[in-house]
């Protein structure tokens, strides 16, 4: 073999490698069960547990963190069920429990909290006021999810979107994936997904609650076959619910098929990113619409989570200046690796 050949199989294989593994940008010791990741300007922050790391991107050292569990003074309680969630808001950092807000400074000082006077799965400041995918459960034990809007003072204005979870399985039965609706903020757009999981749909609102364009396409969903529903089914058993007495087990729903959208990343960039539940050589198909709904792009990028199936609202990467983020639990080593991939 000349040495012309062997070099051009050299750089084709280091290619090739790259596509794969992509990046590994650090090591961030600190971390122990991410839950959310979110960049802004020269910093990534990262929810864990209740904890917030904020990290330089420039050479990923850690700034500060702050975040406690309690029912103190800006402490908060996660759900075992129903992590926290974190977001950036013109340039202050949002965390929420289901009872519970609090606004921090970059510093990890509180600025303001304030107590939810209902129960929510999640809450995202919009304009003036705030979306909030509120609980419902009636006299009947109907469960219902409900995007509504509030003012400032929290009091609902409209509601925009609506989910009955009972009727999304037969009686007694518990579906899985199980339904819930995700906000998505970007200014002053709010973005709403899951709602339907046979669609591939996210509905779009100003900051008044009036519907835009939704950003949707004609989707092939993947089956949930009979062999993938026993992985599943071993997956619940042994990595997720190992707690559980046998009779849970035995009501799991599968459907047919799985949600169109498995995650989504809205960018104030303009960019909405939409995760699918296909995958290639544990790689994930990924959308790229911008805020109108055209589509600008489709690629496979590293899957960035070990479950099988998303069972709550925990993304493990994010997109910033045309570079996907995303983190690998270094099993080996029980340590977090931050990594990195350019888009074509």
């Amino acid at each position: 073999m000349s040495k012309k050949i062997f070099v051009m199989l050299l750089l084709i294989l280091v290619v090739l490698v790259s596509f794969v593994c992509g990046k590994k940008l650090a090591v961030l010791p600190e971390l122990k069960k991410p839950l959310v990741m979110v960049i802004q300007g020269n910093e990534l922050y990262i929810l864990d547990g209740v904890e917030v790391y904020v990290y330089s991107l420039q050479d990923y050292r850690l700034i500060t963190k702050f975040g406690k569990r309690g029912e103190g003074p800006s402490e908060l309680l996660p759900n075992e069920e129903i992590p926290l969630n974190l977001r950036l808001v013109n340039g202050d950092i949002f965390l929420n429990s289901q009872t519970k807000m609090v606004y921090y400074n970059k510093e990890g000082k509180m600025i303001k909290e304030k107590t939810l006077p209902f129960l929510c799965m999640q809450i995202a400041p919009i304009g003036e006021g705030f979306a909030v995918v509120k609980v419902n459960l009636d006299g009947g034990g109907v469960l219902k999810l409900d995007v509504v809007l509030c003012d400032a003072q929290l009091k609902p204005i409209k509601t925009l979107v609506s989910l009955d979870r009972n009727a999304m399985s037969p009686s007694g039965k518990i579906v899985i994936p199980t339904p819930y609706i995700y906000l998505h903020c970007a200014g002053d757009t709010l973005f709403v997904t899951g709602g339907n999981q046979q669609d591939f749909q996210i509905k779009v609102f100003d900051k008044s609650g009036n519907p835009m364009p939704s950003i949707q396409t004609q989707y092939d969903r993947v089956e949930l076959t009979g062999s993938f529903k026993n992985e599943l089914l071993d997956w619940f058993k042994t990595a997720r619910f190992s707690n559980m007495p046998p009779e849970v087990f035995q009501r799991l729903y599968f459907p047919d098929y799985l949600p169109a959208i498995r995650e989504l990343v809205v960018t104030n960039s303009g960019r909405v990113y939409v995760q699918t539940y296909k995958q290639q050589d544990n790689r994930s198909e990924f959308f790229v619409f911008d805020f109108h709904g055209k589509q600008l792009n489709r690629v496979l990028l590293p899957t960035a989570s070990s479950d099988k199936i998303k069972l709550n609202h925990e993304t493990m990467f994010t997109f910033h200046e045309n570079s996907y983020y995303y983190l690998v639990d270094n099993a080996d080593k029980e340590e977090w690796e931050l990594h990195m991939e350019t888009l074509n």
